[in-house]
């Protein structure tokens, strides 16, 4: 079965940003994030694999700390190793598409 997950909704908050779950398998997460300019995701580490894409706007994707960082615009993506400390700060309104993957609020059982 195929998922449709656009348009890309305007879910945006002036007082945080907002975040959106679009699909959760056992084997994936896909989040939306509606970041206005100067909001910020803080640093924080998973234990999954995390690809960003920038659907709208412009912002700082840190990894490691808040001084390592790069600027990413629409179209550009960002790929994140497990246990690698990551976050970002929108420069202008900013919609932010986060592939997840394996989900980690799910246990792999072996």
């Amino acid at each position: 079965m195929a998922l449709k997950i656009y348009p890309v909704s305007e879910n945006f908050s002036p007082e945080k940003p907002v975040s959106e779950k679009l699909i959760a398998t056992d084997n994936m997460v896909i989040v939306h994030f509606y970041l206005k300019k100067g909001q910020k995701i803080p640093l924080h580490a998973s234990k999954s694999d995390v690809f960003v894409t920038v659907l709208r706007g412009k912002g700082k994707f840190f990894y490691g700390s808040e001084e390592q960082y790069e600027i990413l615009e629409t179209e550009n993506s960002l790929y994140y190793q497990p246990e690698e400390p990551h976050g970002f700060e929108a420069e202008e309104d900013m919609i932010v598409q986060a592939v997840i993957a394996p989900n980690p609020q799910k246990k792999i059982e072996l």
